[in-house]
């Protein structure tokens, strides 16, 4: 039983490899199917070797926002609860520069401009979120600041 067992063990990575292919790559850097080619040739210089174009990942459209940008975002909510705007404000601007390609910080500092009077960078603010890729009911949001900040100027 202990023979089978080492033997096993010894002959398994020479199994692996004469079971592994490496890939063989056309002219124009696409692999070629079914192809197996067990052995290494390291002296064959005629081909060069294909460059592989990788795949770009797909990104999406806005950012995510990091933990310490949705916890700022929070305190802002309950500063704003306690009257507080102008701490509201700091924190959000704070947030901005953590993660400037989040839009929904964007609205919710317009939003803090508007009710303090600023009603053009306000305007400006909402128009940025919706640049920066908001979804619709942030969009819808952003939209409907935009209209609001409009009326005043």
């Amino acid at each position: 039983m202990r023979i089978i067992k080492r033997l096993c063990l010894l002959l398994l990575p020479w199994l692996l490899t004469a079971c592994g292919s490496i890939p063989t790559y056309n002219s124009n850097g696409t692999e070629v199917q079914g192809s197996t080619n067990t052995s290494i040739d390291n002296t064959s210089k005629s081909k060069p070797a294909p460059a592989v174009k990788p795949k770009q990942a797909p990104v999406d459209d806005t950012a995510q926002a990091p933990a310490a940008v949705l916890s700022l975002m929070k305190r802002a909510e309950e500063q704003v609860s306690r009257g507080d705007n102008r701490g509201a404000i700091a924190s959000l601007e704070r947030a901005i520069r953590i993660a400037p390609r989040y839009p929904e910080t964007y609205y919710h500092l317009g939003e803090r401009y508007f009710y303090q009077g600023n009603y053009k960078q306000a305007r400006s603010l909402a128009e940025k979120s919706i640049t920066l890729g908001a979804d619709w009911l942030l969009r819808r949001q952003a939209e409907s600041l935009i209209e609001r900040a409009s009326a005043y100027q």
